[in-house]
């Protein structure tokens, strides 16, 4: 079984909620995190068996049972999320480009 956390709850945020919770036996969402998180959102993730909602993504990266997370935020945010996730020690999956500046890195 794998632990997953998802950043994000906007539509391809949904789209793997709905994916993960549908198609893989073996993996169960704990957490979706969004500072945007409302009642909608909340309940659209509650429906898909999540575990846990939050507005603070940090919670999802604490959490030792998280195995994994999906970067589902806006662009803007996937490097730096990323990257600590990755520090945090979780499989990282984000679909785009993180960043085009690898200086930053």
């Amino acid at each position: 079984m794998v632990t997953v956390g998802i950043i994000g709850a906007g539509r391809i945020g949904q789209v793997h909620m709905t994916s993960i919770s549908t198609r893989v036996p073996n993996a169960k969402i704990k957490y979706v995190a969004d500072p945007y998180m409302d009642e909608k959102k909340e309940a659209f993730a509650k429906a898909h068996g999540v575990e846990k909602v939050t507005k603070d993504y940090r919670e999802v990266l604490a959490d030792k049972d998280v195995d994994a997370v999906l970067i589902c935020s806006s662009t803007d945010t996937h490097s730096q999320i990323s990257l600590e996730a990755i520090a945090a020690g979780k499989h990282v999956f984000c679909e785009k480009p993180i960043d085009h500046d690898v200086a930053k890195i």
